[in-house]
């Protein structure tokens, strides 16, 4: 069996780094997850609001992943969970990637017990947030055939013109944490040592 010649070898290489890279996006359309839909809310606040409003009328299990820093949810939110179906809450993450790892965790967990991966995740967020949040979210769990609907929230804030500087910034750092595990959020470490005291320090 003849060996491949550089140039068709360069050829297969980048074919499969085009293929891993967008393998996110692939997966859920060619063998989707099998799991009930959830939905999922960054941070709380008016999006948690309007995640239990549509949980309310769809009964739909919603996670929230925030941390302590935001006091998310409220008492008057917990109030509802007696009368609501499933409610979980996560305290990781500090911003858009961080929390797409760790909605990603969440799933691995699942798996751990058994359980199916969502086939789609309804992220709840504002139309600024998009459609950043929805790309990061996407890169972080759809290797595990779910497939990230984006609802928003709340419109006061301009939508995003279009996939501008954030958006390839989170999804190169996501992307980088299939890689290594590590979002690189530690490159810049002063400006995590802000964030994380902002959302950890009391």
């Amino acid at each position: 069996m003849g060996r491949l010649s550089p140039r068709r070898a360069l050829a297969a290489f980048a074919l499969g780094g085009v293929l891993w890279l967008l393998w996110p996006w692939l997966r859920p359309r060619l063998w989707p997850a099998t799991g009930s839909p959830w939905l999922v809310v960054l941070d709380g606040y008016h999006r948690l609001d309007h995640a239990l409003d549509r949980q309310g009328q769809t009964g739909e299990p919603l996670l929230l992943i925030t941390c302590p820093n935001t006091g998310q949810p409220t008492r008057s939110q917990l109030s509802q969970r007696a009368v609501r179906p499933t409610l979980q809450v996560i305290l990781e993450g500090y911003d858009t990637a961080t929390q797409a790892a760790a909605l990603a965790n969440w799933l691995s967990g699942r798996d751990q017990q058994g359980l199916p991966s969502p086939r789609q995740i309804m992220l709840v967020s504002d139309a600024h947030h998009f459609p950043r949040a929805a790309v990061a979210a996407q890169i972080a769990v759809g290797g595990r055939g779910s497939q990230v609907i984006p609802l928003v929230a709340s419109r006061v804030s301009s939508p995003d013109p279009g996939l501008h500087w954030p958006v390839w910034r989170d999804a190169l750092r996501l992307q980088l944490w299939r890689l290594s595990g590590s979002t690189g959020a530690r490159f810049n470490a002063a400006k995590l040592e802000q964030k994380i005291e902002a959302c950890f320090s009391r």
